[in-house]
């Protein structure tokens, strides 16, 4: 074996082991040992760096290429977090109920300091917005006052559910119950109400766990140049100790969460932005017990956030078992740092 393979297999064994370790992620609390959350955030790249390794075997050394293949087999369910293949029509039946989740930021790409751009801004994103003006429930996050005069000047035939905090729920349906699940932190919060749809209730959750704050770190990374600079690794520090300490806080948001879940009287609907990937101890404690939608109807790449950091699919809509979702789909327009996701669910059958 040249030291050319030796090199290889020894890199390729290292990707191994830390593809093991996202393995575990989703069942390692952070609140223990956050480290494995990390390599969690990793599992998509670790994949094309796995199937890169496959082809470099492929063309040296055939058996090699099954370390990286059984590797990747070895956690082969995961892949279906991050790619789906069905269907993306997203037509009504009358019967269906219409979900929409959508992490607004404030509408911040509908405002400008210049008056003229403000206002081309502005009649795009009401546009926008009212082409959800027939759905059945509508929740948002990061609903600041600018989002909050949008909202409700383009959904006044609404319900709206809504505090201090970010979290909305819109519904075109009775509330006959509401209230808030407080985090003690100032932006993130959990909304619910108990809506009434026909003959049967949901409790709707809108939930906007910790965020991470390492959008404007990444960037600034991201757009320097050299990997030698004192700066750049700086802020990969930086980054590294933001994602573990809101890590932490996210887990304990989810297991309060959790609970009152567990104590609602009706089927529920949990919808909103988890600031955590698939292969998390956050989406792996919220999704307990529930179906993700996208996991059942989605199409194609899964990925949630628009901006410069790939493949990271953090906003949901997870639903009980009883709540049968036929369509799904993730809007990519560019209204938010976000994309919008959409689901259609019939009732339960009585």
């Amino acid at each position: 074996m040249s030291l050319k393979v030796k090199i290889l297999l020894v890199l390729n064994l290292l990707l191994c082991a830390a593809m093991a370790m996202s393995y575990l992620s989703p069942k390692i609390d952070p609140q223990e040992h956050w480290i494995f959350s990390f390599f969690g955030l990793m599992y998509p790249i670790f994949v094309l760096l796995q199937l890169g390794f496959m082809a470099i075997w492929l063309f040296t050394d055939l058996k090699m290429a099954l370390i990286p293949l059984a590797t990747i087999a070895v956690g082969y369910q995961n892949l279906s977090h991050y790619f789906a293949f069905h269907g993306k029509s997203l037509n009504k039946d009358p019967h269906d109920i219409s979900v929409v989740s959508f992490n607004i930021s404030n509408a911040l790409e509908a405002y400008d300091r210049q008056t003229d751009r403000k206002a081309e801004k502005l009649a795009k994103m009401e546009a926008f917005l009212k082409r959800f003006g027939d759905e059945d429930v509508i929740c948002m996050q990061e609903v600041g006052a600018y989002a909050s005069d949008l909202i409700k000047k383009n959904f006044k035939h609404y319900q709206i559910h809504k505090f201090s905090k970010g979290a909305v729920i819109l519904s075109r349906h009775k509330m006959i119950k509401k209230g808030q699940i407080e985090f003690g932190t100032r932006t993130n919060s959990c909304l619910w109400a108990d809506v009434v749809i026909d003959t049967d209730t949901l409790r709707i959750y809108s939930i906007h766990l910790q965020s991470n704050r390492i959008t404007d770190v990444t960037n600034e990374v991201l757009n320097t140049d050299g990997f030698d600079q004192d700066k750049t690794w700086d802020g990969i520090l930086n980054i590294v100790k933001r994602y573990r300490y809101h890590h932490k806080a996210r887990s304990v948001q989810a297991k309060i969460v959790k609970e009152h879940i567990s104590l609602s009287p009706y089927p529920v609907l949990v919808c909103g932005d988890f600031n955590d990937v698939p292969m998390s101890y956050t989406y792996h404690h919220m999704q307990e017990g529930l179906v993700d939608a996208y996991k059942t109807k989605g199409s194609g790449l899964g990925s949630t956030f628009n901006g410069k950091i790939p493949f990271l699919r953090i906003d949901y809509i997870l639903a009980h078992p009883s709540l049968k979702v036929s369509k799904f789909n993730v809007i990519r327009e560019n209204y938010s740092d976000h994309f919008p996701i959409a689901a259609l669910y019939s009732l339960p059958k009585v």
